[in-house]
């Protein structure tokens, strides 16, 4: 009986539709002439630098209305400050949802406060484009809603962990790293790469986050002599661990971070260049932020915010919102919540031209960019890379 009665479950799941809301949720949100976007980031908080990103991409919604918007609708940010902070992020969630009632999400930094949010946005059916945090229970198991539009966590760790092992004669690997699902998000995937080409770390640390001073994990990898350094820590607790390096004569061990640093940021934070000489990021871009691939985006970006100042994570989240455009104008104007989450599952090799990687959603696979370049300083300079020593 039980058999039987779990089958009917099962029976009456599939034959439902993916959301079971009336034909009002669909279009809520919607207007002749506004498609509202629930904007959520850490708009204040020590890890405000994140809100960089929704600063790019909302100057990218301006530069769409600019042009006549999608089918003459603006795109409309209502924005919700989450700073970093899981209940925070919950009740902006909340918010967005249910009393501004916004057709669909974009945006999002922290993982931690996204992966809190899946339940509750993946429950509500509305459309989310997870446009910067990185962690693969984000968007895994596949939640018909939520789409991926940046390399995560896994694409990076394990291009993190190829990166480490293109530099020659690298054997001894260490990573520090926090105990959250953010952090692990990156290692794990690293540490299983690193195990295909037949290498354990030799050293597993944890540095938690508000942390001030890494002494005692900088002492034991004196002690260990490891080639490299795999260091998956927030902006903060980096500058604090790469300024320990170099304080105890460990300065020249290269150090391989995440994308939630960058170069220009560390290097502002630690106020030395010697510190972060040798530390390397996950790069998601095809040139340097002064790079000519990226003045169009610069330019853009200043020309709606002539007060913000550029770092690599005010470039981030422009090529989701690219995608996005780009499935509103293929729907045309009679527009559904539904119908946007099917055109979003049909997006195949979509080249942002600012991306690394292109954007594939499939029905099957949300987590729409698989790889990443990498950045270094060469010759004192941000230098985009491919692997240890060679320009992308």
């Amino acid at each position: 009986m039980r058999k039987i009665t779990a089958l009917f479950a099962m029976l009456a799941f599939a034959a439902a539709p993916a959301f079971a809301q009336d034909a009002g949720w669909e279009t809520q949100g919607l207007t002749d002439d506004s498609i509202t976007i629930g904007v959520m980031g850490p708009f204040s908080g020590n890890a405000s630098s994140y809100s960089k990103a929704m600063v790019g991409m909302m100057a990218y919604y301006q530069k769409i209305n600019d042009e006549g918007g999608v089918h003459g609708r603006k795109l409309v940010a209502v924005q919700e400050d989450t700073a970093c902070d899981s209940a925070k992020g919950l009740a902006a969630a909340k918010k967005l949802i249910s009393q501004d009632q916004v057709f669909m999400l974009q945006g999002n930094s922290c993982s931690g406060v996204a992966v809190a949010l899946r339940p509750v946005v993946e429950e509500s059916g509305i459309p989310w484009i997870v446009a910067q945090a990185v962690s693969d229970s984000i968007s895994a198991p596949l939640a018909r809603n939520i789409f991926h539009g940046v390399p995560t966590g896994s694409a990076n760790g394990r291009a993190m962990a190829s990166f480490v092992l293109s530099k020659p004669d690298t054997k001894n690997v260490a990573i520090i790293e926090h105990s959250n699902d953010w952090a692990h998000s990156y290692s794990d995937p690293a540490k299983e790469y690193l195990k295909e080409q037949g290498i354990t770390p030799s050293l597993e640390l944890t540095m938690e986050r508000g942390q001030t001073d890494a002494t005692a994990q900088v002492l034991q990898l004196r002690e260990a002599k490891p080639d490299f350094i795999i260091a998956a820590l927030y902006e903060a607790e980096t500058a604090i661990f790469l300024k320990d390096l170099k304080k105890y004569g460990l300065g020249e061990i290269p150090v391989m971070g995440t994308a939630g640093t960058d170069l220009e940021n560390t290097l502002k934070r630690t106020g030395d260049f010697d510190t972060v000489k040798n530390y390397f990021v996950i790069h998601s871009y095809v040139d340097n932020l002064d790079g000519p691939k990226m003045e169009k985006w610069a330019d853009m970006i200043k020309k709606y915010y002539p007060d913000e100042e550029l770092s690599t994570f005010s470039f981030v989240s422009i090529g989701s919102a690219e995608a996005l455009v780009s499935a509103l104008e293929k729907i045309g104007p009679d527009l559904t919540r539904s119908k946007l989450i099917a055109a979003l599952e049909e997006v195949r090799d979509f080249d942002t031209g600012i991306l690394s990687d292109p954007i594939t959603w499939t029905p099957e696979d949300h987590q729409g960019v698989k790889g990443s370049a990498v950045a270094g300083f060469v010759d004192e300079k941000p230098t985009v890379l491919k692997a240890w020593g060679q320009p992308y």
